[in-house]
């Protein structure tokens, strides 16, 4: 479709999106790609058709700083990767207000005090991702309840909160943020959901409206699956209801080698096993890429 728009459109058409760029209109794809057209080259029909089909996107003269402007060609255009050079993780909150956040400087303020080391890529007026350069591995959620109570309280705003996987800082980044960011989107249009919602709480939803691709998975989680003998305790683990005691009876292990093996694989992946939801969500992304495996 992106090819028919800019063979119609002609010089007209741009993928290069800049904020200094005038008189353009820019939308958004499902799958994140950012295009403009020149608003004198569309008719008023046109500008109905292509709002039903794709995202307007907002971005509003100067508001991106320039982390956020580095995030933006990074995801959307064809910037390098914006990484700190010290970071190896990061993890995106993707949010939205059921009413335009007014005041985005104090609201960005406020942000970097309750998530620090991040950064805000605003995608409307309503919503946004923030990205964290060096997130803890294991969240904690009940502080970002919190957070979203006083924000929503502040900014007189209802404000909802996905929260994403811990993502390793490589090639594939790009892809597993966009595939994250469409899978929100689906469930925050489409389905009632809490105020905060945790990657692995939504991963059954992800399965139900077919979000869930090679793509979603952290890198972390897959490179943690190739190890058959971690693999091997965590199956047993679930099969045992999370009982530490009972799934070393049955592996023939020591209790502290099985502890050791759950903890260094939360630690690594950010999914923290010892609670039932996170534990179900790995279950089904093991029982996924078994699957296409075979």
């Amino acid at each position: 479709m992106i090819e028919k728009l800019a063979a119609h459109y002609k010089d007209a058409f741009s993928l290069a999106y800049s904020h200094e760029k005038k008189g353009y209109k820019w939308y958004k794809t499902d799958e994140g790609q950012i295009f403009g057209i020149l608003s004198e080259a569309v008719t008023e029909e046109e500008k109905n058709l292509l709002t039903t089909l794709y995202t307007p996107y907002d971005p509003g003269l100067g508001e991106h700083s320039e982390r956020s402007l580095k995030w933006l060609h990074y995801l959307y255009g064809d910037g390098g990767p914006p990484f700190p050079p010290s970071a190896d993780a990061v993890r995106c909150y993707y949010f939205f207000s059921r009413q335009p956040v007014s005041d985005r400087q104090s609201f960005e303020e406020a942000m970097q005090g309750s998530i620090p080391s991040s950064t805000i890529l605003w995608i409307s007026q309503q919503k946004g991702i923030i990205f964290e350069d060096h997130p803890e591995p294991v969240i904690d959620k009940e502080s970002i309840d919190q957070w979203i109570d006083s924000f929503t309280s502040d900014f007189f705003i209802e404000l909802y909160v996905c929260i994403g996987q811990l993502n390793k800082l490589d090639a594939g980044v790009k892809e597993r943020i966009q595939s994250e960011q469409a899978g929100f989107e689906v469930i925050c249009q489409s389905f009632r959901i809490k105020q905060c919602i945790t990657f692995s709480e939504a991963l059954p939803v992800f399965f139900l409206n077919g979000s869930v691709t090679d793509q979603l998975f952290s890198e972390f989680l897959t490179e943690s699956l190739t190890d058959t003998e971690l693999v091997q305790t965590l199956k047993v683990y679930f099969e045992c209801n999370l009982n530490v005691s009972l799934t070393a009876k049955k592996l023939y292990m020591h209790r502290n080698s099985v502890q050791y093996r759950i903890d260094k694989f939360i630690e690594k992946t950010g999914l923290d096993v010892k609670h039932f939801h996170e534990a179900a969500a790995v279950s089904l992304m093991m029982k996924y890429i078994e699957q296409m495996a075979d």
